[in-house]
């Protein structure tokens, strides 16, 4: 079974050490679900008070649960449900268009300015990435719009499509999806093209061509995908990007007691708001994970634990608690990482030092003849001495006896430090 983390128990030091390694990822994917936008003003699809339990309260005398409005086995087979449907699109896109990007949403948007982001996959149909500023990879998109992005450079893949567009079922076209549907084409109206096709036939006298409805662009339950080979591509581009195989774990982040730190940063993988129920998304998180190397770890947040033992060797940590919340400590690591990667790399610069003699301190007030004369000796004896890059307090020795002046002294080079031996050479550098 996935370690298991609770996101409200701040004195873990395990939890803080997988915060401090997924911030510190070279290398992102992440896979998000409905979750991540319900304080966005969304409603989930399977909670109490979920879409499915409005639908099932309100048509529950036409549809036996709310999942059947959005199976495409059992809406369409009457025109009352079709007819229900279609008001629920609309509906829903208007509660898309008033909704603004979360927490979260702005967090995936940092992981791309970062340069860590390789992919966000999402099952929301809201188009908040969009809003937030990724790019998302629109299949129906004309090739000479604004809104077509090549599946290469896309951030965002919506796995289940996006209410952004409406197409017709009959032609295949498609127009975009306006936010507001007083004066305009709303789900369910006649398809336009269909529309004057039919027109032109009867024009010339000839018989009327069949009418097609217009649908949001979304992939519903029991049918077929219609850009499941794309996708696919996507995915096995990522999963190339992740690494060809998955080793067995050599070590877990935290070993009996004490917490280990990694060796170098992580490729990770973040499940975000999912309960991992739709077979598609449950098979892209494992063929990401199975086929990542060693150094990759999966993330699961959610409210509610998911992962039992059917994800082992899958989903590595699982964390419960509010998915803003985890974003917010992440964005935490983050904005103090400046001063730790200043810190690294100064201390990772080292340069040869003169310290202290293993002998007694020399003393300010009794600094003497005697002090001076063996203050060369002791520089001689301890050239070879390693320093690191912080800052030296330098007392100087001259035959007169301890100077009362002191300066900082910071020494990069072994030059400059031979440079400042011929200047004075009675110095005595001393660590503080």
């Amino acid at each position: 079974m996935p370690e298991t983390y609770r996101l409200c128990d701040k004195k873990n030091t395990a939890l803080t050490a997988l915060i401090k390694r997924v911030a510190l990822a070279k290398r992102v994917a992440v896979v998000t679900g409905a979750g991540i936008s319900v304080n966005c003003g969304i409603p989930d699809f399977r909670s109490s008070e979920g879409i499915f339990q409005q639908i099932q309260a309100a048509h529950g005398d036409t549809l036996a649960s709310g999942r059947d409005l959005f199976d495409a086995s059992v809406v369409f087979r009457s025109a009352a449900t079709a007819d229900i449907f279609y008001r629920w699109m609309t509906h829903l896109r208007r509660k898309c268009a008033e909704a603004q990007p979360g927490v979260v949403h702005r967090f995936i948007r940092q992981l791309a300015d970062r340069g860590t982001l390789l992919r966000s996959y999402t099952q929301n149909i809201d188009g908040l990435e969009r809003k937030a500023g990724l790019t998302v990879w629109d299949p129906y998109a004309p090739k000479s719009s604004d809104d077509h992005v090549p599946w290469q450079s896309a951030q965002s893949v919506p796995l289940h499509g996006s209410m952004d567009r409406l197409t017709c079922h009959l032609c295949s076209s498609s127009l975009h999806f306006p936010e507001h549907s007083r004066g305009a084409i709303v789900a369910g109206d006649e398809c336009p093209d269909c529309r004057l096709r039919s027109d032109a036939r009867q024009a010339d006298g000839r018989r009327s061509l069949p009418t097609g409805k217009l649908r949001p662009t979304v992939v519903l339950y029991e049918e077929p995908h219609p850009h499941c080979e794309d996708i696919a591509k996507i995915i096995a581009h990522d999963t190339r990007a992740l690494g060809s195989r998955r080793a067995p774990p050599a070590s877990t982040l935290h070993g009996s007691s004490r917490v280990t730190k990694p060796r170098e940063p992580q490729n990770v993988i973040m499940v975000f708001g999912t309960t991992l129920k739709v077979p598609g998304c449950r098979q892209l998180v494992r063929q990401l994970a199975n086929a990542s190397p060693a150094s990759t770890i999966t993330v699961f947040i959610n409210n509610e634990p998911v992962c039992g033992k059917s994800w082992d060797g899958i989903v590595d940590y699982q964390v419960i608690g509010d998915v803003d919340a985890w974003c917010l400590r992440i964005q935490r690591q983050w904005s103090m990482q400046p001063k730790i990667t200043r810190w690294a790399k100064t201390r990772k610069t080292t340069t040869p030092e003169v310290r202290a003699p293993t002998q007694k301190k020399p003393q300010r007030m009794t600094a003497n003849k005697e002090n001076a004369d063996t203050a060369p000796a002791a520089a001689s004896s301890n050239e070879k001495c390693q320093t690191s890059s912080r800052k030296r307090k330098c007392l100087d020795v001259c035959d007169d006896g301890l100077l009362p002046t002191r300066r900082s002294v910071r020494i990069a080079e072994r030059e400059s430090l031979d440079l400042y031996r011929q200047s004075s050479p009675h110095a005595i550098y001393i660590c503080i």
